[in-house]
Formats: structure tokens, C-alpha cells, sequence
């Protein structure tokens, strides 16, 4: 090739690497934004409406696990025994035990967990596709876009507890971090951990199989500290960013709470939706 073709062959292909870098579409990456469930102030509260006979719970249960494995602290769980799979059984001495309670059956009553059948639950005590009973299956999805949401108060746990009277003192401190309208709620639980206790079973994963004698029972909801609904925190007038409000309660424990296994749960919510504005958990005693 003379020396005049080879310049001309050269340009050409300048021209032509240049023409073909700026006529081409960028192509994006299928990047997946990656979020962090594991930072923030707003906390969701799930209720897992089960029972010891419900042999596609400890799955639901399992579940459970790992959603607070990927949202860390900021899911909290309690895990409700009632309906027709909770009752104890004059029968069977395996399922004589009652984890029921007051609480636990007006909630599955009001809501209509246990005519749904079990397992399923609650997000925040929001109804979704107009229908407060999530499956397990839609715990997940219904979860993360609530945690991206900002919160609306913080919630302060203090507690106290008298190993030689068996007593908790709980102090609640809810602060508003934005203007919410209507009757507010304050409702306290105690949860237990480590309960265990027969189970009847269909996931492998999960335990025995068909009936685990020693399954291990966690969030089990023991009982309320201030009555089946709560009480209203600011008699139904409307708050504003920074405004404060301070609760106490006590509660004698019984012989089957460990302390070192309960924590104390407490939201609040709108009176009149049931929709949960925050929540919050804090062990018993260390």
C-alpha cells in the first residue's frame, strides 16, 4: 500500500470508530438498587396469627425468621396464638396447653385471621386489597415498602424489673416527629421467646415432622399491660412535631414467663383505622 493510500486508510477508520462510538444507544446495566432495610427510624410490626396444631405454621414461623434476619431490628414480631388451631385439646395430652389470650382471640375475632385460616398475619394493621389478613407468602412484599416510609414518632422503652417480686415497670416515652390527626393508641404486650412445646409440623426445614415434641416457640404474645385495645395517649386531640407523651405500667409475672426470654412490645396506632404509626421492642431484663 503507497504511503497516500495508508493516510487515507487511516483517517477512514478514525472516522469510523468515531462515528460508531457516538451513534450507539448506551445500554444500561440491569443494576438493582440495593436497599438498606437495616438503617432507619421506621419499624413495622408484624402479627403472626398461629397455633399448635396448624401444621403449615412453623413454616409461616420460619419465614418470619428470615424477614428479620433482612430487616433487622426494625421488624418486630409477635406471634399470636388464636383460633381453631390454637385451642387445646381434650384429647391429645401433647396439645393441653393453652397459649391463647384475651388479647390474642379479640384481635383474631376483630380482624378475621382465624376464619381465614392459619397461618397468616398482620403488616402494620393495614388492610391490603381491602383485607387486613396477609398470607405468608405477601409478608415480604407488603413489609419493605413500609420500611422505606418516614416515621411519623420514635417510641422510648425503659424497663425495670424486680427479680424479687417478679415485677416489670415499663415506661413508655413517644415523641410525634411529624402532625398526626385523630385518637391515638399506646398498646403494651409481653412476647416470651424460647417457649418449647409440641407442634405439629409439614416443613422439614423447620422441625420434626409430622409433630415436633420439642419445637421452639418464639414471640409468643403472653398478655397486654394496658387492656385488649390500649388507651388513647392524646385524648383525641391532634399533635405536632415534638410532642411528647409519657406512659407507665406494671405486671406481675407468673411462674411460666422467664423474664430473660420476654420483651416488652408497644405501639401506637390510629383508634379509629387500627393502622400502626410505629412500634417498638425491648428485653424484659438482660
Amino acid at each position: 500500500m503507497c504511503k497516500k493510500m495508508k493516510i487515507r486508510y487511516l483517517i477512514l477508520l478514525a472516522f469510523l470508530v468515531v462515528f460508531v462510538a457516538n451513534s450507539c444507544d448506551k445500554v444500561d446495566a440491569p443494576y438493582v438498587e440495593k436497599v438498606d432495610y437495616c438503617s432507619g427510624d421506621k419499624k413495622v410490626l408484624l402479627e403472626d396469627y398461629t397455633g399448635h396444631e396448624c401444621v403449615n405454621c412453623p413454616g409461616a414461623a420460619l419465614l418470619a425468621h428470615t424477614l428479620k434476619q433482612n430487616f433487622c431490628d426494625r421488624l418486630v414480631i409477635i406471634s399470636v396464638h388464636a383460633g381453631f388451631f390454637a385451642r387445646p385439646s381434650a384429647y391429645d395430652p401433647l396439645f393441653a396447653d393453652d397459649f391463647r389470650t384475651e388479647a390474642g382471640n379479640a384481635w383474631d375475632t376483630f380482624f378475621g385471621n382465624g376464619a381465614q385460616g392459619n397461618p397468616n398475619g398482620l403488616i402494620n394493621r393495614i388492610p391490603i386489597n381491602d383485607n387486613f389478613v396477609v398470607t405468608p407468602g405477601n409478608w415480604g412484599t407488603a413489609i419493605a415498602p413500609l420500611l422505606q416510609q418516614p416515621a411519623k414518632a420514635s417510641l422510648i422503652l425503659k424497663n425495670t424489673f424486680d427479680h424479687t417480686n417478679k415485677k416489670l415497670t415499663t415506661k413508655i416515652t413517644t415523641t410525634f416527629l411529624d402532625a398526626v390527626e385523630g385518637d391515638i393508641n399506646l398498646l403494651v404486650c409481653l412476647t416470651q421467646d424460647s417457649i418449647i412445646a409440641p407442634q405439629k409440623n409439614n416443613t422439614p426445614e423447620a422441625g420434626e415432622t409430622p409433630i415436633d415434641e420439642n419445637y421452639v416457640h418464639m414471640h409468643m404474645l403472653r398478655t397486654t399491660l394496658n387492656g385488649i385495645w390500649g388507651e388513647s395517649i392524646n385524648g383525641g386531640n391532634s399533635v405536632g412535631y415534638g410532642d411528647k407523651f409519657s406512659q407507665e405500667y406494671t405486671l406481675d409475672f407468673i411462674d411460666e414467663w422467664v423474664p430473660k426470654n420476654c420483651h416488652v412490645v408497644a405501639f401506637i396506632y390510629h383508634e379509629d383505622t387500627k393502622a400502626v404509626i410505629q412500634v417498638e421492642e425491648i428485653a424484659v431484663s438482660e
